[in-house]
């Protein structure tokens, strides 16, 4: 589904402060695929999405989504095929809309526009049934804002929006990093549901050690913008939170 070759990105070219960001970086994931991707500040892991939304264009290299050649192609052009959530919960929707108004927008993503106002009945019943999917109730609050929710049900809500219209690739950047650790679990356990349930191919960014073992069927670890370490199968089940983090902390030396 995912095919990065020989990616190459560098910040402040010709400058004292020039950083190499992605080093002649090569991913493929395959349709279906959950990877994690673990990684220190400023290994790349942003960056990395950056790329792949189109909000970075690399100087070298090339990314093919489901065939298709979008290393340059504008970000609006890859709304529909890529959907992706952030660490901060108050990013991705519209604070002062409706949950329906704000899922309304997420099913019309990368899709033509026409002068027609307001969300349709057979819209609004499809919308209330996709919501009822997250177990939290919201289903019977659909008139309110999204601002007055809580994180985690904004959260909930945001992961939906990106998976509504099914995309391509789906890239979760720390999603649950601001949550509380309860709400955290619930966001992670639902998001491997609608991961399977929609049948996404996914890239999950995160710090916790754990939660890179437990979730998804592939792990990577990044470091000064490549890939230093791969696990998957049953070689990442079977990994201990105490040697991914010898691990870690190996590939920080040898990059220092």
């Amino acid at each position: 589904m995912l095919h990065i070759e020989g990616l190459t990105v560098t910040f402040a070219r010709g400058t004292v402060n020039e950083h190499r960001a992605l080093d002649d970086l090569t991913l493929h994931v395959a349709k279906g695929e959950f990877v994690t991707v673990l990684g220190s500040n400023g290994a790349g892991k942003s960056t990395l999405f950056h790329a792949i939304c189109g909000t970075c264009l690399p100087e070298r290299g090339s990314i093919l989504l489901d065939g298709q050649d979008i290393t340059l192609l504008p970000e609006h052009r890859r709304a529909r095929s890529v959907g992706r959530l952030f660490q901060d919960p108050m990013k991705g929707t519209a604070p002062d809309m409706t949950i329906e108004e704000n899922l309304a927008l997420a099913a019309r993503r990368g899709k033509r526009r026409t002068l027609a106002w307001g969300v349709r009945r057979d819209e609004k019943l499809v919308l209330r049934d996709e919501v009822a999917r997250l177990g939290l109730g919201l289903e019977d609050r659909m008139g309110s804002k999204i601002g007055v929710l809580s994180g985690g049900q904004r959260q909930a809500l945001t992961l939906l929006m990106a998976a509504l219209e099914r995309p391509r690739l789906l890239l979760l950047d720390e999603h649950t990093a601001a949550l509380d650790p309860k709400t955290a679990t619930a966001v992670l356990t639902l998001t491997e549901t609608i991961v399977e349930d929609y049948g996404l191919t996914t890239l999950m960014v995160t710090h916790s050690l754990p939660d890179a073992i437990k979730v998804g069927n592939r792990l990577i670890m990044m470091e000064e913008g490549e890939i230093v370490f791969e696990a998957q199968g049953e070689g990442k089940s079977g990994l201990s939170a105490g040697e991914l983090l010898r691990l870690f902390h190996q590939a920080e030396s040898l990059s220092a």
